[in-house]
């Protein structure tokens, strides 16, 4: 039975799942559970996404491709394009799922990720699901059947499709409820090859990358989370690109990466380490969902400016200010000022954030 009451119930279950699930992979992982009690799959992956870049910053992959198609994966991602791309999935206006059999009229051939990665292991249509939420994307569900099975039907699409908002909602928040763990203090240097062949790494590499909130692909290589930002900075114009990345115990950690140009073929250079304070409190304050001028007020609350001194220095009215702190209060779960500072601010993240 697939009627109306159906869908409505694998509804229900799937949100629940990922509501009551703490931190961005569990989320991940609760959702692909209860999702594959109605929409079947063979493989499938819940990557984490930066929501200003699109970058992968993590995720669950263990039950995907193998580590050894991880590069290839991201290079046809970041580098040359292909059909249900991230970015074209997330334009305002666009449904936020989208299957490889709809989008090409059947012919799966004429995805080079089909091509290169899912017909040698026997694999056949795609769906992709963005999480958004707030008017960002937090995520995606990524799920693969086999070549002899059917391609995902227009109701499960449909039904995959309701899943993005609640999805979204749940991820993003879970990224608020992670809290200020203890951050490794060396940071890790990695040079690769244009090809992402690890050429040299510095000791603290593996226990870094262990850290990030990231379920590897079986198999030996790098996180999704670096390989993401190494094709990102191989085909950057400026030679660079940076994420943060929510991590396993608690904080945030920042992945750097640079094209080195100068021999006979670029290499690319890792950095990653303890995110910056400014990019820490930044992936704070877009996990919850705050505008542009909510920012701006609860960066002066945190520097301790009364309601009249922020309405000076901003140019409002106190009503005004008084409204952004009712919503900021609201989308933080908090009633008060010093609850902002103190709950929420002041014992993880406020001893970092440059005030000047």
């Amino acid at each position: 039975m697939t009627g109306p009451t159906y869908w409505q119930g694998a509804h229900r279950r799937t949100v629940r799942a990922a509501q009551e699930a703490r931190g961005p992979v569990p989320v991940l992982e609760a959702a692909a559970a209860e999702l594959a009690r109605t929409v079947p799959f063979e493989l499938w992956a819940g990557v984490l996404l930066d929501p200003d870049t699109l970058l992968n910053v993590g995720g669950v992959y263990r039950h995907g491709v193998g580590a050894q198609w991880m590069p290839r994966m991201l290079d046809i991602e970041y580098r040359e394009g292909d059909a249900l791309q991230m970015p074209v999935l997330a334009r305002p206006g666009t449904p936020p799922v989208g299957t490889l059999h709809t989008g090409l009229d059947g012919r799966l051939d004429r995805s080079t990720r089909y091509r290169d990665i899912y017909r040698p292991q026997g694999l056949g249509d795609e769906m992709r699901i963005l999480l958004r939420d707030a008017g960002r994307v937090w995520g995606a569900l990524v799920m693969v059947r086999d070549a002899g099975g059917v391609p995902f039907s227009a109701a499960e699409t449909e039904f995959a499709a309701r899943l993005s908002a609640p999805l979204g909602r749940a991820l993003r928040d879970s990224l608020t409820a992670v809290p200020g763990g203890r951050d490794p203090e060396a940071r890790a240097m990695v040079l690769l090859s244009a090809r992402y062949e690890v050429l040299s790494s510095s000791a603290a590499a593996q226990g870094w990358f262990a850290e990030l909130a990231e379920v590897p692909a079986a198999g030996t290589g790098l996180p999704a989370a670096a390989y993401g930002v190494a094709a990102a900075a191989l085909r950057s114009t400026t030679g660079g690109s940076r994420v943060c990345v929510p991590t396993r115990s608690g904080g945030w950690a920042g992945i750097e990466g640079w094209r080195l140009d100068g021999g006979s073929a670029p290499q690319i250079a890792l950095s990653v380490g303890p995110a910056s304070p400014p990019d820490r409190i930044s992936a704070l304050l877009r996990a919850y969902a705050l505008t542009p001028r909510e920012c701006q007020v609860l960066r002066q609350v945190l520097r301790g400016s009364s309601t009249a001194q922020i309405a000076t220095g901003l140019a409002l009215s106190q009503l005004t200010v008084q409204d952004h702190l009712k919503s900021v209060f609201t989308k933080t779960g908090v009633r008060s000022r010093r609850e902002l500072l103190g709950q929420v601010f002041f014992h993880q993240y406020l001893p970092e954030l440059p005030l000047g």
